[in-house]
């Protein structure tokens, strides 16, 4: 079986879908920091008036710092499997060009 090996040439729809991607991936970035400062913001008047003790604060935010690593983490693997899908995608269209061609 051979391979492809000549570059894949970027179509016009690709170029889109990774500008609206990076536009959508920097938005959802923005709006997870602006939760996290938001939650940390509430834990810290909770903790500031006595209604959480020490340890409860510390647990809040550990969970919340937590949660949102592991949320931009998975927005990183989600973009790179699309990408990945996205660049298999166009090498199977040349391919099959190729090949019918």
């Amino acid at each position: 079986m051979a391979i492809y090996t000549q570059p894949i040439k970027s179509t016009k729809k690709a170029r889109e879908l990774a500008h609206n991607r990076s536009s959508w991936e920097r938005e959802y970035e923005a709006v997870n920091v602006e939760a996290l400062k938001g939650i940390l913001s509430y834990f810290k008047y909770l903790y500031a008036e006595g209604e959480i003790s020490d340890k409860a604060y510390e647990a809040l935010v550990s969970q919340a710092l937590s949660t949102f690593v592991k949320n931009t983490i998975s927005l990183k693997i989600e973009t790179m499997f699309d990408e990945i899908d996205v660049t298999f995608k166009q090498a199977s269209e040349a391919l099959l060009t190729k090949i019918l061609v």
